[in-house]
């Protein structure tokens, strides 16, 4: 089984899925009972800041109003946050010690970030997260039939500038790709020719 907590999971050039086409995923939970991460690559333009702060009675700082990033297909109603470890809750998930990245899902976060009072020095807010049942991951990763073998997902290191890069979309899911085939070639020689 490959562990993608605390990865990135990169959609192939052939993602089948509408959804997940050209998309970058920060994975912030993989185990026995499931996988879930948030698409950091796809601003959205509505909602914005304002609208999530109106729409939950949180008071917000004049003229503070970070970029909304569509996290998923579940729970597309709830607002995390994927963000640096110097502020963090009880309820913060991380899925890798030393990686310095949680996901908060939980308002209070939100309204620390709107008031501009204790907030993480980067972070993206998610509208909605991405999930898959236990085994599902694992089926498309290694493409098990029915699946096309050129629609598998690849999976890239960690690199904290890229999580938070100011790429636009395509350029950011374009560099993603590249480093995750780089990634994938060089381990595939070491384990061919050591």
């Amino acid at each position: 089984m490959i562990d993608c907590a605390g990865k990135f999971l990169i959609a192939p050039p052939r993602m089948q899925d509408w959804r997940f086409q050209k998309t970058v995923l920060y994975m912030w939970k993989h185990d026995v009972t499931g996988t879930n991460g948030v698409i950091i690559n796809k601003p959205v333009r509505h909602p914005t800041f304002q609208d999530i702060c109106r729409q939950g009675n949180l008071e917000r700082s004049k003229g503070h109003n970070p970029q909304i990033y569509y996290g998923g297909p579940v729970m597309d109603n709830l607002v995390g946050v994927l963000h640096t470890l110097d502020v963090r809750m009880a309820t913060t998930h991380i899925p890798t010690p030393g990686r310095g990245l949680g996901y908060t899902l939980d308002k209070l976060m939100i309204e620390h970030i709107a008031q501009g009072k204790v907030r993480p020095k980067k972070f993206r807010l998610c509208l909605g997260i991405s999930s898959w049942e236990v085994g599902q991951l694992e089926a498309e990763l290694e493409s098990a039939p029915p699946r096309d073998p050129n629609s598998s997902w690849l999976v890239l290191n960690f690199d904290q500038s890229l999580c938070f890069t100011d790429l636009k979309e395509d350029d950011m899911w374009e560099k993603c790709l590249n480093l995750a085939i780089s990634q994938k070639t060089k381990s595939f020689i070491k384990n061919y020719f050591d």
